[in-house]
This record gives structure tokens, sequence and C-alpha cells, in this order.
């Protein structure tokens, strides 16, 4: 149950789009089915990292297993690479957070993901 969850001070023309091409990098990345992944990106023009309000973005992403350690490079440079060219932001101002999420603090379709 991999999710991905943006936060830019860009205004992209195409959120769906752009979202749905990060879920199949996600999928494809964390080795997931791309159907367990949710992919959401929130424009908020009054983002700023220090003083500037260049092109920017924050990115969560959390996942059940499959991150962690050097499985988090290959991750961290597919993300920078595709929202850095989507949103014409330096690589320098694209941050990642990574979680690896307890099964028993997640859960879908009513249960907890630890009872699946």
């Amino acid at each position: 149950m991999p999710h991905l969850e943006v936060t830019t001070n860009v205004q992209v023309a195409d959120t769906k789009e752009l979202s749905r091409k990060a879920a199949r990098l996600i999928a494809e990345l964390l080795s997931k089915p791309l159907s367990y992944v949710t992919s959401i990106i929130n424009c908020n023009p009054d983002m700023i990292v220090g003083d500037s309000d260049a092109p920017t973005a924050y990115i969560k992403i959390g996942c059940i297993g499959s991150v962690g350690g050097s499985k988090n490079v290959p991750i961290i440079a597919g993300i920078t690479k595709l929202f850095s060219e989507a949103l014409g932001a330096s690589p320098a101002r694209i941050s990642v957070e990574i979680r690896d999420m307890p099964r028993e603090n997640c859960g879908v379709n009513g249960a907890p993901c630890s009872q699946f």
C-alpha cells in the first residue's frame, strides 16, 4: 500500500497525469502492483524553502516494507529526476522523505493491514 504525496509551489497544468506518472514510477521502484499505489500532488504557491520561492517540492513516500537503507538510493534518485524535470526545479530544491510503515499502523478496507 505505497503512497506518494508531493507538495510543490509550481502550478502543475495536469496534476492527474503527473500523479499517474509518479504512481507508475513508485510501483516500479518498489516492486508493488500499481493498483496498490496512492499518488497525491498538492500545489501550494506560498511554499518556500529557506527564503526562496524558486520551484521546489517536498515529497513523502510511505510503504510497508520495500524501503530503507540502500533500497532508498534508486527511489530517491528516480523520484527526484521525475519531479525535477516535471516541475522545472533544481534537484537541490527537491526533498524526499521515505517511511517504512508498520503493517499494524496501516489499514485498507476497514481493517489493519496486519490482518491480511
